[in-house]
């Protein structure tokens, strides 16, 4: 018996040395996956870019807040790095990100012939796969032919530029009272009573700001990490979508 111990003994620490082995490699390869696994498995060529880190890619740096009105940080970074089209990895989806015009233009043009929708999976489980889904095709092209008739060229100079100068006056005149002005926020505010007065006649003198309150949360949580956890802005998006 003494025999037969002193030989057991050293297996407990074998069979740790083997399981760390075998971690480390399982570890080794999901990394060589995660950063090579996208150039491996392309068939065409893949803009230049950066998947970040592995499961979170580069969704911290997107998500990071700016005080500024400028281009975001994030998108203003990579654009001097890589050009305005480069790839990345958001709430663990590889994207080709486009600050290109004309590729833009031609997306636009060649929608559900050359390149297919795709939605998050937070704005799916907000709205539902099964009204998404069937939907997806004319929704978008009714969206966007209700987007150029409101937001065109023509009726921008007609219209909007006259409710964007009733708006800017409103809101200054409203600020004369007020210690000091986060102007980022104003500013979104304010851009969102002259889009939504076009889309579906909302005053925003005779509201008490809750609308865009929910519609802020309501954006923010579309395109966050979709965990349905108190104090997330996904969950805050979903109480809202729930009240309304």
């Amino acid at each position: 018996m003494e025999g037969s111990d002193r030989w057991a003994s050293p297996m407990p620490g074998s069979v740790l040395l083997g399981a760390a082995a075998v971690l480390a490699s399982l570890l080794i390869l999901l990394l060589f996956r995660w950063y090579c696994g996208s150039s491996i498995t392309a068939k065409g060529r893949l803009p230049p870019g950066s998947r970040g880190l592995p499961v979170l890619g580069e969704t911290l740096q997107f998500f990071a807040g700016s005080p500024s009105l400028e281009l975001h940080p994030f998108f203003k970074r990579r654009l001097e790095r890589y050009g305005p089209i480069f790839r990345t990895n958001l709430i663990g989806v590889d994207l080709v990100v486009s600050l290109d015009a004309e590729l833009n233009n031609l997306v636009f043009q060649q929608d559900e012939r050359l390149f297919e929708n795709w939605w998050p999976e937070s704005v799916m489980r907000i709205f539902g796969a099964e009204s998404i889904i069937p939907s997806m095709g004319s929704f978008h092209k009714h969206a966007k032919n209700l987007i150029l008739r409101i937001f065109g060229p023509e009726n921008l100079r007609l219209v909007l530029l006259q409710d964007v100068q009733r708006t800017a006056q409103a809101s200054l005149l409203s600020w004369l009272d007020l210690p000091s002005v986060e102007l980022k926020e104003a500013t979104s505010s304010m851009i969102f009573s002259v889009t939504a007065k076009r889309l579906i006649s909302y005053d925003s003198s005779s509201s008490d700001g809750k609308l865009w309150k929910q519609f802020d949360a309501f954006i923010r949580g579309l395109l966050a990490f979709p965990l349905y956890i108190p104090g997330t802005a996904f969950y805050q998006c979903m109480q809202g979508e729930r009240k309304s």
